[in-house]
C-alpha cells in the first residue's frame, strides 16, 4: 500500500471514530434526544464526518505527477497544523491557561491558517502554478479538520467535558430552552465540530490563494 492510501485509511479511521464518540456522547446523557433540536446537532456533524471520508476516498483515487505534489504537502502541512488545532482544544479547555494566556489561543489559530497558506504557497512554487496551491491548502485544512475534530470530541467529550456548573452560565444555554447542562455541553461539542469541518476549507481557500500567489512569484522570479 502506498503511503497516500496509509495516510487515507488512517484519516477515515480518525472519522469513524469520532462519529462513534458522538454516538457514544449522546447516549450516554440520559433523554439526549428530548432537548430541542437536539437530533440535529448530532446529524449534522455526522453527516459532515461521512461527506469528508467520501472526500478522502475520491482524493486518493486521482493520479498525477501534480496531484501527488499537492497531497504530499496538505498531509505535510495539515497534519501539523491539526496537532495545533488538537492542543489549541486542550488549551481551551484548561481553565487556568485559557484565563491567564488568551492570546495563546489566538496565535495557535492564526499559527493553522498560516500552515494551510504555506501548504499552499510551497505547491505553487514547485509547480509555479497557482491553482494547485489552492487545492493543496484546502486539502491541509480537510487534514487538519479531521485530526482536529477527532482531538476535539475526546477530549471534550470524555477526557475534559465542561463542568455542567460551567455551561449553565452560558448565554447560550440561557436561551436555548435546554435543562440539562450536560447534554448542552455535549451539543455545544457538536456543533462546534460541524462548524470547524465546513468552515476550514473556505477560511483554506483565502489563505491557500494567497500564500499560492506568493509561491507563484517566487517561482517566476526563480
Amino acid at each position: 500500500m502506498t503511503w497516500r492510501g496509509v495516510f487515507a485509511f488512517v484519516l477515515v479511521i480518525m472519522i469513524g471514530a469520532s462519529i462513534g464518540m458522538a454516538v457514544a456522547a449522546a447516549e450516554r446523557s440520559p433523554g439526549w434526544f428530548l432537548n430541542p433540536g437536539a437530533a440535529w446537532f448530532l446529524r449534522e456533524a455526522v453527516l459532515a464526518l461521512v461527506v469528508y471520508a467520501g472526500a478522502i476516498i475520491v482524493v486518493v483515487a486521482h493520479r498525477g505527477d501534480d496531484w501527488d505534489a499537492e497531497m504530499r504537502n496538505a498531509a505535510l502541512f495539515g497534519s501539523i497544523a491539526g496537532v495545533m488545532e488538537g492542543l489549541n482544544v486542550a488549551l481551551e479547555n484548561s481553565v487556568g491557561l485559557a484565563v491567564h494566556v488568551p492570546a495563546l489561543q489566538l496565535v495557535g489559530m492564526l499559527v493553522v491558517f498560516a500552515l494551510w497558506g504555506v501548504a499552499g504557497a510551497r505547491t505553487a512554487k514547485e509547480l509555479n502554478r497557482f491553482r494547485p496551491g489552492v487545492i493543496a491548502a484546502v486539502m491541509s485544512a480537510g487534514v487538519c479538520m479531521v485530526i482536529g475534530v477527532t482531538a476535539g470530541f475526546a477530549i471534550e467529550l470524555f477526557i475534559m467535558p465542561p463542568r455542567p456548573d460551567y455551561v449553565a452560565t452560558w448565554d447560550e444555554f440561557k436561551r436555548s430552552g435546554w435543562i440539562d447542562a450536560h447534554a448542552f455541553g455535549i451539543a455545544n461539542t457538536l456543533d462546534s465540530g460541524f462548524t470547524h469541518l465546513w468552515m476550514g476549507p473556505l477560511v483554506a481557500l483565502v489563505v491557500g490563494a494567497m500564500g499560492s500567489a506568493i509561491g507563484r512569484v517566487i517561482a517566476t522570479r526563480r
